[in-house]
């Protein structure tokens, strides 16, 4: 397997969607899961950002005369169907199917075109970038999708391409408490059910310290490491994605 990974930057005023992200660096979407055949497309992102953005967002990402997907400037009919799975004041859950891709001229129909079926994407969304990393067969043609995004993409928009290699985001970004060590999984799931991270407390160190028969600085140690391991796993992305803005992105290095 390999790892495709680029970037599509946009000016503003080039996209509605991605205008949002712009006026609210805050802002931030990330795909949870995304599935695609001939047949259609359909996937769930995570939205989460200013409460003002995400209601700009709702009105745009279901407005039935925009595509949020399309790059290029060929008309695409925009028979998305959109639901909303979860909504608070600064986050979405939403799911998103369209059953053709054959006129949308997106990343994903043209992921579909040329890498073919067994491909795994990912993307994320901040600013003015639309980031994606797509796993795929070693037999994949990965050439003939890095010329159709050069070709397909409207003015306004560009594409830097950052690596096709080995699989490291896959293999570096999953995140399970299964890789805690035992005594510290144990910890924080009884600070989960015992509503210590609720606001207010349900309960103090020392009452889930009762419950496990341990010492309170015991359980203070274990609920450290596991939460510093937990915050590390949640933010390494973001500070790398920070670190892209200030040096230069690599050259494709196999094609």
């Amino acid at each position: 397997m390999r790892e495709f990974a680029f970037t599509i930057e946009y000016d503003k005023g080039a996209d509605p969607l991605m205008d949002v992200f712009i006026e609210y660096p805050d802002a931030h979407a990330r795909t949870i899961s995304c599935h695609m055949s001939p047949n259609g497309v359909w996937r769930v992102d995570r939205i989460a950002g200013p409460e003002e953005a995400l209601e700009r967002i709702d009105e745009i990402y279901t407005a039935p005369e925009h595509c949020n997907e399309c790059i290029g400037s060929r008309h695409c009919h925009t028979n998305w169907e959109h639901e909303i799975l979860e909504s608070n004041p600064s986050r979405r859950t939403i799911y998103t199917y369209r059953p053709s891709a054959s006129d949308c001229h997106s990343v994903l129909h043209l992921a579909c075109i040329y890498l073919g079926e067994g491909i795994v994407p990912a993307a994320e969304r901040r600013g003015n970038r639309y980031e994606w990393r797509i796993l795929m067969r070693d037999d994949a043609d990965a050439s003939g999708l890095h010329e159709a995004l050069n070709e397909e993409l409207r003015d306004g928009l560009r594409v830097n391409f950052r690596q096709i290699g080995g699989p490291s985001y896959w293999a570096e970004e999953a995140i399970s408490l299964a890789e805690l060590p035992h005594e510290q999984r144990e910890a924080i799931e009884a600070a989960v059910r015992s509503g210590y991270y609720e606001t207010p407390r349900n309960a103090s160190m020392a009452d889930i310290a009762e419950v496990l028969d341990i010492p309170r600085s015991t359980l203070q140690y274990r609920l450290q490491r596991a939460e510093s391991w937990i915050i590390g796993c949640f933010v390494s992305r973001s500070i790398a994605d920070i670190g892209d803005e200030f040096s230069a992105l690599p050259m494709v290095t196999e094609l």
